[in-house]
């Protein structure tokens, strides 16, 4: 088998995963500088963990030596139990067996953690938009074009470099003129120029999921 970003996602599908995507290892300057200035205005609230690890979290290769390739994986809401992380992480090391059957141990580190799930210093929303699997909504939330945004990403980073071919999903696009997301939100946090934290019921409870089930999107899957 060939290492080409079709066959690694035809395993990650195997094994069980909605969809995946590839991307390869770069920093985000961009989003760097967005969430430099962010942090710097205090809207992450009590989130002391994201002014940690910057460098790590910013560019794959200084979180795992040696990264070239990130594999984004997606696991549906409705597919990923009571433990979403213990559910991912268990597709992702399946994943991972099935890449060093086929392309050999090396294709992933032998000495650092290279499988994430909402458990490392990595900007997992904007690597699903690099792995060309959608795009960040008005809600701020990874939407997937048939999944819609009730998503639970993963990650395996890779040591070899993949041929990319994806898509790429602008917001202007795909958000359009709707508001629904905007005008459900219960705090008026969404509605703000810049999206502040503290104002988001989900910082405080885990327990909102407004802007999430208004969308279309999910409409759309349900």
């Amino acid at each position: 088998m060939k290492l080409t970003s079709k066959n690694i996602c035809d395993l990650a599908i195997e094994v069980g995963f909605d969809d995946c995507g590839i991307a390869p290892v770069q920093r985000l300057d961009q989003d760097a500088q967005f969430m430099d200035e962010w942090l710097a205005r205090g809207l992450h609230g009590n989130m002391d963990y994201l002014e940690r690890n910057r460098d790590k979290r910013y560019d794959p290769s200084v979180l795992v030596p040696g990264a070239q390739t990130v594999v984004v994986c997606l696991l549906h809401f409705d597919k990923s139990g009571r433990d979403y992380h213990r559910t991912v992480k268990s597709l992702l090391y399946k994943l991972e067996a099935r890449l060093k059957e086929e392309f050999g141990e090396d294709i992933v580190s032998q000495t650092h953690q290279h499988i994430f799930c909402d458990s490392a210093p990595m900007l997992e929303r904007r690597w699903c938009v690099e792995a060309g699997l959608g795009f960040i909504g008005k809600n701020h939330q990874l939407i997937h074009p048939k999944l819609g945004s009730l998503v639970h990403p993963g990650e395996i980073v890779i040591n070899s470099p993949v041929p990319i071919s994806n898509t790429q999903y602008p917001i202007s696009e795909h958000c359009a003129d709707c508001q629904l997301c905007l005008e459900a939100c219960p705090t008026g946090a969404l509605r703000n120029e810049v999206w502040d934290a503290t104002q988001c019921i989900a910082y405080t409870t885990h327990h909102c999921l407004e802007c999430q089930l208004v969308c279309p999107y999910n409409e759309a899957k349900g």
